[in-house]
């Protein structure tokens, strides 16, 4: 038998019309933002999203926009050409439109339009250009590709009719009608849907181009809409369904914090790094980019979150946290890319870098902001289920290292190694250190992180070097630095300031260097003085004996078991956390244990820094006064920074027995919740009855939560943070240490301007 050669082609199914609509497309969410980049690439400047439902059955979804809509020929050729998308590279040439655009287009996949099955059986689809003298319809019912798969995709018929205008009354425009919803959309779900559109477009996305604006409309939602807005702390962005929808990402809140911005040029030449501290510039650097050249037209902006800015977002964003809220978003011409950003989603590996290094590195709940990446890089593609980030590629590779290495280790040197975090000292908590304290640090750190020969141009604030000169501390060391930096910048004033400098430290370093040492022995001695005085005048618990050699290695030896022990804090909260969300058998057993463990490395934590701060003797004897205990805890700057400590003063001793290190860490816990509950000072006073010293702390933080039973929230698990700062263990905590000294605590619930605590101490 003679072989003949035959040309085959393939059959496509009816049943291809789930593959790429409602299996591929599975989040009705993400089908909403599919239809609404549509909008956005057709040159719209406005989308109405509108919600009808005068009953469940009729139940329907519109989205209208005024962008160029589509004629006769677009449909047959363009929307019915499954996956052709006339937004690729390859095919914009053919569209007259797009060079009217001042947009790079948000999607290029060509199955978008099929989201409209994922949202509903039926869909009417109204489009007119501004040429057209009638509206083009095409109706089409998604169930009858679902009847049969074994009937050809493309013999399942569609229906087309014209409409003298569009139903939006834009002159050109597109307008989905969507009904027979396959979901239900209750309050929840558009509240869902507007704060996740409010992330949607990146608040740079319009810079240059035209305007883009999303409104909701529900009008079964207005009565509640209305008493909503009547509660207090409502944010009216977030907390009310019909709207415009208004970006709410960082910077629009205002808040003063450390902010890097680093940018990689459209070409992938030059990498530009600026630096910003509560509002004002410090430094900026231009260099070349010769590791990154799979990355170009890249733009990061990311922000640190110290406590004063973590509290400040909760409030404008009416309760939801940084954790809550998100990360590191990432966009692609203007539109978010899904799951980048999400609490929990941690792609670059920030949370497990920082496990390694608890108090070195940042994690993501100390960071928020954005990635920008714009043109047509084809190494950034979005997965077609569009919910999933981008295929991984080596720019996708590239771009996590990037971030680590240009951004997030900069912001680290900065605000850990120069600034200490931006917060309060713990000697004196009314001072913050400010950049122009440390400005040649500054400079010179980052500077010397960037190899000499690829920087191109270096900027800093001048105000951070105005004092150098004028300094009488280390003259000779910033000499040297600005030296450095001026050679290796070729800076013209930078060498100027270098030269000045070297003037004024050739007259008085000798001198200068001297005094230093003076007053450096002689501020010791008088501080030895007056602790020893101090120590004679009042049976206190730091006693100075550290001139004796055993004492130093005793304290040398306590210094790394606090040194364990708080890393040891910090792995045990990192378990906590990653266990918490999850679900399996004796999961609270589990958790009780790890937080025994917890309660006990506190205790030692606490222990040996009370030791390394005077010779802690280790067991008390008897009763001793608590009040000077209290006093020289805060005096000696062993509290947690964040919030001012008020000890009310008294002349009485108020002697009791208690244990050094479970005070201590009595007194951090409750500081750390009245921190989280948005209070700015600890009032802590004492009296006493016939048996037991009364301790009372009081804040002006939010205060409790009617809802809750005060007396439960000492139990294990229940916090009164309704929005799950914290894990309601601080009061399990605090009542268990009380109980080992056989004491008691309450809750003072008719305190109404913060939170009081009331711990009873046997005399």
């Amino acid at each position: 038998m003679n072989k003949k050669n035959k040309e085959l082609s393939f059959r496509i199914s009816s049943g291809l019309k789930n593959l790429i609509g409602r299996d591929l497309i599975s989040d009705k969410y993400i089908a909403v933002f599919e239809l609404v980049k549509n909008s956005y690439d057709a040159g719209a400047s406005k989308v109405l999203i509108t919600m009808e439902k005068s009953n469940e059955k009729s139940a329907r979804i519109i989205i209208s926009d005024n962008g160029c809509g589509m004629t006769y020929d677009d449909i047959l050729t363009k929307w019915l050409f499954v996956a052709y998308s006339e937004k690729k590279p390859q095919h914009r040439k053919k569209t007259s439109f797009r060079d009217k655009i001042k947009r790079e287009v948000a999607g290029a996949k060509g199955v978008g339009r099929f989201s409209c099955d994922r949202l509903g059986a039926k869909l009417k689809m109204i489009t007119k250009t501004e040429q057209d003298t009638l509206a083009n319809t095409v109706e089409v019912d998604w169930n009858t590709f679902e009847l049969d798969d074994t009937k050809e995709f493309v013999n399942i018929p569609v229906q087309y009719s014209t409409e003298n205008t569009l139903p939006s009354d834009y002159k050109s425009g597109t307008v989905l009608i969507i009904e027979q919803l396959r979901e239900e959309w209750d309050r929840d779900a558009l509240l869902h849907l507007k704060r996740s559109l409010m992330k949607l477009i990146s608040p740079d996305a319009n810079e240059g181009e035209l305007p883009f604006s999303i409104e909701l409309i529900a009008e079964s939602e207005r009565n509640n809409d209305d008493k909503a807005i009547q509660k207090s702390g409502v944010n009216p962005d977030r907390d009310i369904v019909n709207g415009i929808i208004h970006n709410d990402i960082f910077e629009k809140l205002n808040i003063k914090t450390t902010c890097i911005e680093v940018s990689i040029s459209e070409d992938g030449k030059l990498i530009t790094s600026k630096l910003t501290d509560r509002g004002d510039f410090i430094f900026s650097v231009v260099e070349r980019n010769r590791q990154y050249q799979e990355l170009q037209d890249i733009c990061i902006v990311v922000f640190y979150l110290n406590q004063s800015a973590k509290i400040s977002f909760t409030r404008q964003m009416g309760g939801v946290t940084p954790k809550d809220y998100g990360s590191v978003f990432i966009y692609k011409n203007g539109f978010r890319i899904n799951p980048y950003g999400e609490a929990g989603q941690d792609v670059f590996g920030i949370d497990q870098r920082k496990a390694q290094g608890w108090k070195r590195f940042l994690g993501t709940r100390e960071i928020m902001g954005r990635i920008s990446i714009k043109g047509d890089n084809e190494q950034f593609i979005e997965t077609t289920s569009r919910a999933h980030g981008f295929i991984h590629t080596k720019a996708v590779d590239t771009l996590g290292t990037f971030f680590i290495e240009k951004v997030l280790r900069v912001l680290e040197k900065y605000v850990v190694n120069l600034i200490g975090w931006g917060e309060p000292l713990k000697s004196d908590p009314s001072h913050i250190i400010t950049p122009e304290e440390i400005g040649e640090e500054i400079i010179s750190q980052f500077v010397t992180i960037i190899d000499s020969k690829d920087i191109v141009h270096v900027d800093y604030n001048p105000a951070l070097l105005s004092e150098v000169g004028k300094e009488q501390t280390n003259l000779s060391t910033s000499l040297k630095k600005i030296e450095q930096l001026a050679e290796k910048t070729n800076d013209a004033g930078l060498r100027n300031l270098a030269q000045n400098i070297k003037k004024q430290t050739a007259q008085i370093a000798a001198h200068n260097i001297e005094l230093e040492k003076e007053n450096e022995a002689q501020q010791k001695k008088l501080a030895q003085a007056d602790r020893e005085k101090q120590a004679r005048e009042k049976q206190i618990f730091f006693l100075q004996g550290s001139a004796n050699q055993d004492v130093t290695n005793l304290i040398n030896g306590f210094h790394s078991i606090y040194t364990s022990t708080d890393a040891s804090k910090g792995f045990i909260n990192y378990l906590r956390e990653q266990l918490a969300p999850m679900k399996f058998d004796r999961k609270e057993f589990v958790l009780s244990i790890i937080a025994q463990i917890y309660q006990a490395n506190e205790k030692a934590h606490k222990l040996s820094e009370l030791a390394i701060h005077g010779n802690q003797s280790l067991r008390q004897k008897g009763a001793n006064s608590i009040y000077d205990f209290i006093r020289q805890y805060i005096d000696e700057g062993l509290t947690i920074p964040g919030i001012r400590y008020d000890l009310v003063p008294s002349d009485n001793a108020f002697n009791c027995k208690f244990d050094p290190s479970s005070v201590g860490v009595i007194i951090d816990n409750i500081a750390s919740n009245s921190i989280k509950a948005g209070a700015t000072v600890l009032c802590i006073s004492m009296s006493e009855t016939d048996k037991y010293i009364e301790v009372e702390f009081a804040d002006d933080g939010m205060g409790l939560d009617d809802s809750i039973d005060s007396s439960a929230l000492f139990e294990w698990g229940l916090s009164n943070n309704a929005k799950n700062k914290g894990f309601g263990i601080g009061l399990y905590h605090i009542k268990q240490l009380v109980n080992e000294m056989k004491g008691f605590v309450n809750i003072d619930t008719s305190y109404r301007d913060g939170f009081k605590l009331i711990v009873r101490l046997k005399k």
